[in-house]
């Protein structure tokens, strides 16, 4: 009795320990401004996890668990990863890759590193642990963007020397904007040059499609759900062609029976194209899609058919305010709304069908809505026509449910210049809004339909991260999610409500010092490298490359604002250890020495980044540091991916007192990458992609 005493007491111990360890609090989890409720979130010593099976199931993954090896497989399309139960690293297209911290089981699901699931995807992090909460955005142009591990294997597009030889400076698609206005649709596509394109239709689906040559795609949002007078949806998407010329495409999805014809005109550095919409009363739609929009290789490449959703019913809601009509749908199911004439609006369903057992022809009779007609059009679509004279009507989708709103009266939420909403209203004093400052959500609640303008969405990434309307309890509520960053101030004034935002007072963040080694020099060459130039044999030193290279991250990390050291500014001989004594002596925060590499084999080429944990408390850890100089390099300059590399015996890497990592940036014993290293534009790329990952530690690390 005693033994089973001591054993519980040990079991309770042990619970309490266990429990202790994983935090109960749980985050809310946004992802490209979307709150998902479907991915788990857990707090352990400090860190946010995330349940790796459902975060992969969101992105489109299939998956499947080895009891044996205690192995996660997770395959979409070309994409195959593997990871372990209790490793820090994981398997791409069985490519050895690191995580910053181990995948458990909790509550038999297996969790992992919310920064890891950002790295992989491409997403910036950013975690308020008072507010608990994690929103995973796109990382913009204009900062530091590093690569996914995922997009690391599969492209080197953003590489201006990674150009078939001969190529032009790539040119960079800067801005996609669309607006429907006056019976007509304008998409305006802008660029950093004059640009040269073809434009032609295609079919099954139908499509407009502009290819931009030499030029890289630098918008996100590969996808835009339109659903306006027949103009489905925008794509655009980095595409090859068959030279191994980088090019943009972008694709309007479109009805042929309602559109038949469009203009482009070239006006140099940007491209308008105009399609005139058949004539319609205004329509007000509110869609909301989150769906991805994968890359097309061929000019003639189809969509995959979507599996076919069945409606099994329609439900009519009647309020005082605005009637309903809802009905659950897949997020597959392309909608189109359009009024034909005063009296009658046709919803259109691409990849749905009515099921039997629904009547074709439901009266309604209340003040809205008179009666239905359903009808399949053909296996794939189904065609519901509203009889109905109400002078508005609004399309919402969300949560797999699909709602179109009839009213009479309606106010409407539009973007108020620069960056302030205002909601107009004929009835300003029946709105009620709250703003939960805890949460910083602001909640809008009115009897009849609010309707979002489409420049409203323009400012989810900014100033709000995301905006969406749902329609319950007889009330239509609009929720605005602020950005954390910015507080808002909300006025009501005539037949307005105005929200205007304000940033949170921040702290200035402290500007890293950098100290920057050229490797060897002066009496020390380096590697030396040969070429047959006309003929002749010539020599390149490495220690000329190492430092032209340094001499440009430095001007480069200047103009970002940092104080920025050299071991040599010249060709001179620098003992070892002096260079790290230096460093040291000046409290730098990073260590960056830059190399060139050297081997027997000719045909090995890239880049690597050697590395020495030193278990220190810097900003963050000489592993970290190198797998994110790696992968910035990799990206944007297109070199092959050697892989991070410790090193534990290198002078530099063990007696220097901070983050350290020595970048070899290709061999010169390889004829191509010698032929780079000889091209100032990939040593200045090389040098930005450096600036740009120390740019991003600064930004993510430096709190």
């Amino acid at each position: 009795m005693k033994k089973i005493k001591v054993l519980v007491a040990a079991i309770t111990v042990f619970i309490l320990i266990f429990v202790s360890a994983f935090a109960a609090a749980s985050y809310k989890l946004y992802v490209e401004g979307k709150l998902i409720s479907s991915v788990k979130t857990l707090e352990s010593k400090g860190n946010v996890y995330v349940t790796l099976a459902d975060f992969f199931k969101l992105k489109g993954f299939s998956l499947s668990y080895d009891s044996k090896s205690k192995s996660i497989l997770v395959k979409k399309a070309k994409d195959t990863y593997q990871f372990y139960v209790d490793k820090a690293y994981y398997y791409y297209n069985k490519n050895k890759k690191n995580l910053s911290a181990k995948i458990f089981v909790s509550g038999g699901k297996s969790y992992i590193l919310v920064k890891d699931i950002a790295s992989i995807f491409g997403y910036s992090c950013y975690i308020d642990k008072t507010k608990k909460l994690v929103n995973l955005n796109v990382n913009k142009p204009k900062t530091a963007t590093l690569p996914s591990k995922q997009s690391q294997q599969k492209n080197t597009l953003a590489s201006r020397n990674g150009l078939p030889k001969g190529a032009q400076d790539p040119i960079y698609i800067t801005d996609i904007k669309y607006s429907v206005e006056s019976g007509k649709f304008v998409l305006n596509i802008s660029a950093t040059k004059n640009v040269s394109f073809k434009d032609y239709k295609l079919s099954n689906p139908d499509r407009i499609v502009l290819d931009i040559s030499n030029s890289i795609d630098n918008v996100q949002n590969n996808k835009i759900e339109i659903n306006k007078g027949g103009i489905f949806r925008l794509r655009h998407a980095q595409n090859k062609d068959t030279n191994g010329s980088l090019f943009t495409r972008i694709v309007i999805d479109y009805d042929s029976t309602l559109i038949k014809d469009y203009k482009v005109t070239n006006l140099g550095s940007q491209i308008k194209i105009e399609i005139e919409l058949p004539i319609n009363l205004p329509v007000y739609t509110n869609v909301d899609s989150s769906e991805d929009f994968q890359n097309q290789d061929a000019q003639n490449s189809t969509i995959t058919p979507s599996p076919v959703y069945v409606i099994q019913k329609i439900d009519i809601i009647p309020s005082d305010g605005f009637t309903v009509a809802q009905l659950d749908v897949f997020p597959t199911v392309v909608s189109d709304i359009y009024r034909a004439d005063q009296s009658f609006i046709v919803l259109n369903l691409k990849g749905a069908q009515a099921s039997s057992q629904l009547s074709n022809f439901y009266q309604v009779n209340d003040s809205k809505v008179d009666y239905y007609v359903v009808s399949n059009v053909d296996q794939n679509n189904v065609q519901i026509v509203f009889s109905s004279k109400a002078k508005v009507f609004v399309l919402n989708k969300l949560d797999g449910k699909l709602e179109v709103v009839f009213a009479d009266q309606y106010s409407s939420l539009k973007v108020n210049p620069p960056s302030s909403l205002v909601l107009s209203s004929p009835f300003v004093s029946q709105i009620n809004y709250f703003y939960d400052q805890s949460s910083n959500t602001i909640r809008l609640e009115s009897q009849y339909p609010i309707t979002i303008a489409d420049d409203v969405y323009s400012l989810q990434g900014s100033v709000v991260t995301t905006v969406y309307s749902v329609y319950q309890q007889d009330k239509c509520i609009v929720y605005i999610q602020i950005n954390p960053n910015y507080i808002a101030n909300i006025s009501k004034g005539g037949n307005n409500i105005t929200i205007s935002f304000s940033q949170k007072l921040q702290k200035p963040q402290k500007r890293l010092k950098i100290f920057i080694d050229p490797g060897h020099g002066g009496s020390d060459p380096g590697a030396i490298y040969t070429k047959v130039v006309d003929g002749k044999k010539v020599t390149y030193n490495e220690k000329d490359f190492n430092l032209d290279i340094s001499l440009r991250l430095r001007e480069k990390l200047k103009s970002l604002g940092y104080e920025v050291y050299m071991s040599r500014d010249k060709d001179v001989y620098v003992d070892l250890y002096d260079r790290t004594r230096m460093a040291n002596s000046l409290n730098a925060d990073l260590f960056i020495s830059i190399h060139n590499n050297a081997i027997d084999n000719s045909s090995v080429r890239g880049t690597m980044v050697l590395y020495k944990e030193k278990q220190q408390n810097g900003l963050i850890s000489d592993k970290q540091f190198a797998q994110i100089v790696l992968e910035s390099i990799v990206k944007q300059v297109g070199t092959q991916n050697k892989g991070i590399v410790e090193r534990p015996n290198l002078a530099v890497l063990r007696t220097s007192n901070m983050p350290a990592v020595l970048v070899e940036v290709a061999f010169g014993t390889n004829p191509q990458d010698l032929d780079l290293l000889l091209s100032d534009s990939f040593k200045d790329a090389v040098a930005k992609a450096i600036a740009d990952a120390v740019e991003y530690i600064n930004e993510n690390y430096n709190k």
